[in-house]
């Protein structure tokens, strides 16, 4: 993956591309006046080209900052990072100041050699630093009297940053604080590095390899554990050694792929990134970066998006359906990411997926879309992987719902009764509640669709059976209803359907919903709900011809079922619920010649 980034990232430097991404936010500037004294707190909108007059990184704002500009958290806190950071300049000041080799003249001292200080330069960092410290009060005061003034929504970011010359200048318009924050990146990356090694990216001998590169921020060399050679800093190289053009070509790389190959996946994002599968095909990656980059005609993205009406997700950005139309010269990562303070954790890293393979998830999504008249997408996925409890603040089933993802891009396996334990879940709730588990059954049906026609599920051998009157909606759906027990099950959920609608009808209440058990039925509960639906139909005047047949078969297919199912209480209650939803298909065909009635 990190090759497929340096890829892309050279493409960028080679065709000059710029990248730059909008940022939604409002600038609070800590104004001094020509003297250095505090003045008052500018508030202004973000504005991405005046991003080296911030000496703004996208990510360096977060944790201990490294550039003086801080998104605001809480206001003493983001202070203090701004504070820290002129006070890490006058740190290094003061070293190198008394050291005699370092002082050029009495008005100059070579904090590096590319790296000089004019005593003004000095006087500068000190009375701007002085100020900090003596109207800290002050500060804090208005600036949080500004933000509730503001009243700012909560999406748009916040940023604390200073402004010199009363407001006309930020630090990153003058020379010495650019080049203090290029002094700390050059320095954090000297923490770890070697001579005359070779770079783990483009396997080349280079004069110089560093450790400490946060293109990709997947370990960290301050705490034990993540450090080679004895946990000594200096040797952190050996883990991930980066020649500094490799640097520079992911940091690009990293950068677009940021901008214009991040989408978003119901609660999680996803990034994009091309990999060639060989270095001579340059033009299909090249096709990809030219749609997205800003140097081409912006109709560019909105004739993909016209053209691309088809998703499988709600990112209304997504180009998976463009992407499965060009040749396996390329194949996909999928990178879910998790940001965690200073550090990246992956979720989930899909590798090398080909054209090919999503072309194929858009053919099955078609079929299924066509066979339940509605559209699918990993929303109907996500519906069963994403909160075990709704009270939960935040999802907590992720873990699973990446292991389906997973699943589908890589064609591998999945267990019919670990789907079935998700699926009861919300569909029990809604049962219970009587508000939508029929749509909810519907939703999970269409997953078990999308993964049988995908090949991930394995139902076991199909029974030899008696041909049934219902044999064309049996087939319809698949393997799933492939054994007497299963299609038992099902019709008898279908005779339950239609005994709650005529309950629903002359009552107003479905009184027999009790008898389901919430729906964690098992093979007893099932077996002795037949006669007690039929009474009931009966005690209705609603037991018809039609009804008659379907309980006739019903009671079939159970009498061939004998015992022990050696099914789930999920994976029995699931076949039940199917039942349910498709009690009007199966009515269809039972009163197709106007036999019996059908007035429920």
């Amino acid at each position: 993956m990190i090759t497929a980034v340096r890829s892309i990232g050279k493409l960028i430097n080679k065709r000059d591309i710029k990248v730059s991404k909008t940022v939604n936010g409002k600038i609070f500037s800590i104004v001094l006046s020509k003297d250095y004294n505090f003045v008052g707190i500018e508030i202004e909108d973000f504005d991405i080209t005046r991003a080296n007059r911030y000496l703004y990184r996208e990510g360096a704002s977060k944790g201990n900052t490294s550039v003086p500009i801080a998104e605001i958290t809480e206001v003493e806190k983001t202070f203090k990072k701004i504070s820290n950071w002129l006070l890490e300049f006058k740190r290094i000041i003061s070293s190198n100041t008394q050291d005699s080799e370092k002082l050029i003249n009495y008005e100059t001292y070579n904090i590096d050699d590319s790296f000089i200080l004019t005593d003004n330069d000095v006087q500068t960092i000190t009375k701007i630093g002085n100020v900090l410290e003596s109207s800290k009060e002050e500060i804090l005061k208005l600036l949080t009297q500004k933000i509730e003034e503001a009243n700012i929504p909560k999406k748009i970011k916040k940023f604390l940053t200073i402004k010199l010359d009363n407001g006309n200048k930020f630090l990153g318009d003058y020379e010495i604080f650019s080049n203090f924050v290029i002094y700390n990146e050059k320095k954090k990356a000297e923490k770890s590095s070697s001579l005359n090694n070779v770079c783990s990216v483009c396997g080349k001998s280079k004069e110089k390899v560093s450790g400490k590169i946060d293109v990709y921020k997947f370990y960290t060399i301050d705490k034990p554990g993540f450090i080679a050679g004895g946990f000594k800093e200096k040797s952190a190289w050996k883990n991930y050694p980066v020649c500094d053009e490799c640097k520079t070509y992911l940091e690009e790389g990293k950068k677009f792929i940021n901008f214009k190959l991040s989408f978003d996946f119901y609660g999680l994002k996803y990034y994009l990134i091309p990999k060639l599968m060989m270095s001579k095909n340059e033009e299909y990656l090249a096709e990809i970066i030219d749609i997205f980059s800003e140097t081409t005609e912006t109709n560019n993205i909105i004739s993909l998006k016209e053209r691309i009406k088809k998703r499988i997700t709600e990112d209304e950005n997504e180009i998976l359906k463009y992407l499965s139309g060009k040749d396996d010269f390329i194949s996909i990562n999928f990178l879910f990411l998790q940001s965690q303070q200073s550090a990246e954790r992956i979720l989930l890293l899909i590798e090398d997926v080909l054209p090919s393979r999503i072309r194929k998830i858009f053919e099955v999504k078609e079929r299924v879309d066509l066979l339940y008249g509605e559209n699918f997408n990993f929303g109907k996925i996500r519906t069963f992987f994403k909160k075990s409890d709704d009270d939960k603040r935040n999802s907590d089933l992720d873990k699973y719902f990446l292991e389906v993802v997973d699943s589908v891009f890589k064609g591998k396996k999945l267990d019919f009764s670990f789907l079935t334990k998700f699926f009861m879940q919300p569909i029990r709730k809604e049962f219970i509640a009587d508000s939508y588990y029929l749509p909810r059954i519907k939703d999970a049906m269409m997953c078990t669709s999308f993964f049988e026609k995908l090949g991930l599920i394995n139902f076991e051998e199909e029974e030899v059976m008696e041909k049934s009157i219902f044999e064309e909606i049996f087939a319809k759906y698949g393997k799933s209803l492939n054994t007497s027990a299963k299609r038992g099950i099902f019709l008898l959920g279908v005779l339950t359907q239609m005994l709650l609608k005529k309950q629903s009808k002359v009552r107003g209440s479905k009184p027999f919903m009790k008898k389901l058990k919430s729906m964690k039925m098992d093979e007893k509960d099932i077996k002795s709900l037949l006669p007690e639906i039929q009474n009931k139909l009966e005690e209705y005047d609603a037991f018809d011809k039609g009804k008659g047949i379907i309980a006739q078969e019903a009671s079939r297919y159970l009498l061939e079922a004998g015992e022990n199912w050696k099914m789930s209480i999920d994976e029995i209650n699931f076949y039940f619920a199917c039942g349910m939803n498709l009690c009007d298909e199966i009515a269809k065909v039972v009163y197709s010649k106007g036999e019996g009635s059908k007035d429920e």
